[in-house]
């Protein structure tokens, strides 16, 4: 299963031991239990050949969310342990797409972003600084409007929370992730590590590229055919980075047209403000964002994070709570995003309008 799951580019997890009479796993937002329907020595391995009846046939249980215990569970698909890998992957990619797609067309929009003003259920909107009363959704995180002092580390708590507990979990909020664990670095792990008491961060605040996008449920952009409802940021990337190997050139030739520079002007001393440790949060943004779009077509899209929603002062303040080793008040990280994100966007066949 880990192997299966692995190589269609999602991020896997396991506790690599037998517990309860069951093994399980971390396949993308889902948790994966394998043991053998007919057994009653749960204290047992289900491997066991003196305790367990081998003969049976093992089953996989897949839940979402990881953690059910305040939402309910909006999926519990089960699986012979037989069926074969690609078969596995693809029937419980099914299974997933269509548990949230029927879970996003039951939500109710209550709430209003303190910033845009963009409706969304109340729960999807989180606090990103000291002022609980300041909630706001994936794209005004970093906005410059946000007066109180940025909190990153309670909004990496509040993100993990709802990515666990909750399988209509706005797509957006990947993009957040990246651009906090690309900033942050192992910095910003330790002070997770020694501020949540019994929370543990998860892996994708050491690891990027291990964290779940969820991708369009419509029609994809080529290069994003052959995943899943989502994949590992690594996936991703790797994804269209082969399907778009100029992106970098791209990128930098909007940011002279936007700066008005003349490449063919010798005199033209151009300075090249691509930050590389924040190009998987670009592409993380694109994409989250894109997906969002097609899942609440009712709603304005969400790239008016283009929009001076990067404001370097509210960057700074959040990458230096981070303990970050970038500037985050640099002009070279809001061109970066800005410019990366409507650069990556466009080449995937998406409007931004800005």
């Amino acid at each position: 299963m880990i192997s299966a799951f692995s190589a269609a580019g999602w991020p896997v997890e396991s506790d690599g031991f037998a517990e309860g009479g069951q093994w399980a796993g971390y396949p993308g937002p889902l948790w994966s239990l394998m043991s053998r329907p007919s057994q009653e020595d749960w204290d047992a391995d289900p491997d066991d050949a003196d305790r367990v009846d081998l003969t049976a046939v093992p089953e996989f249980t897949f839940i979402a969310p990881r953690i059910s215990i305040n939402t309910g569970e909006a999926m519990v698909h089960r699986v012979p342990a037989t069926t074969g890998p690609a078969d596995l992957v693809a029937e419980v990619s099914a299974a997933l797409a269509q548990a949230r797609g029927q879970e996003i067309a039951k939500l109710a929009d209550a709430a209003s972003c303190s910033i845009c003003g963009d409706r969304y259920p109340k729960q999807h909107l989180l606090a990103p600084t000291t002022s609980d009363k300041l909630t706001v959704c994936p794209a005004c995180v970093f906005d410059g409007d946000l007066f109180a002092a940025a909190h990153p580390t309670r909004l990496a708590f509040e993100i993990d929370r709802l990515i666990n507990e909750d399988l209509t979990v706005p797509a957006g909020w990947s993009a957040v992730v990246a651009l906090l664990a690309c900033g942050g670095g192992e910095a910003f792990v330790d002070h997770l590590g020694q501020a949540g008491g019994l929370y543990l961060p998860a892996e994708h605040w050491s690891d990027p590229l291990l964290l779940w996008i969820w991708l369009p449920p419509g029609p994809r952009p080529a290069a994003l055919t052959a995943l899943g409802p989502g994949a590992s940021l690594k996936a991703v990337v790797a994804a269209i980075d082969i399907a778009h190997p100029d992106l970098r050139e791209r990128f930098r030739a909007a940011l002279a047209e936007d700066l008005e520079e003349d490449p063919d002007d010798p005199q033209t001393d151009r300075e090249d403000y691509l930050v590389e440790s924040l190009w998987p949060a670009v592409i993380a943004y694109a994409v989250s964002f894109g997906t969002q779009s097609q899942e609440r077509p009712g709603h304005r899209p969400p790239w008016h994070v283009l929009s001076d929603s990067f404001e370097p002062g509210t960057l700074a303040d959040h990458f230096e709570e981070l303990g970050s080793e970038l500037d985050g008040g640099s002009l070279a990280v809001t061109f970066t995003l800005e410019t990366g994100v409507r650069t990556v966007a466009e080449a995937l066949g998406w409007t931004t309008g800005f």
